[in-house]
């Protein structure tokens, strides 16, 4: 399967990676990434082993780490990724960040 990133995507990781570089150290920021290359190679083998979001029953939702969370959906032969989301955001944000379905 081909994976894909939203602009949106790569803009919200890239969010999160600047942040843990200034705020913690280049360990942590290297770990965040490889965590989300690990998952991203997970969901392509099993790419509904994550649970249905509950914003949109097109999206999953994979856990990252206690504070991140990675929608993505399964299209035919490809993985889109969508977006990387602080899991202490009001949620009520998230609809507006997913594809409409």
């Amino acid at each position: 399967m081909t994976v894909i990133w939203t602009h949106k995507a790569e803009s919200s990781f890239n969010d999160i990676v600047d942040y843990l570089l200034v705020l913690w150290s280049v360990e942590i920021a290297t770990n965040f990434v490889d965590i989300v290359e690990h998952t991203i190679d997970l969901i392509v083998q099993h790419p509904e082993m994550f649970k249905v979001s509950e914003y949109d029953k097109q999206s999953r939702e994979a856990f990252i780490t206690k504070h991140t969370t990675m929608f993505y959906r399964v299209m035919d032969d490809k993985i889109e990724i969508e977006y990387f989301w602080g899991n202490f955001d009001n949620p009520n944000k998230i609809k507006g960040l997913l594809k409409p379905n």
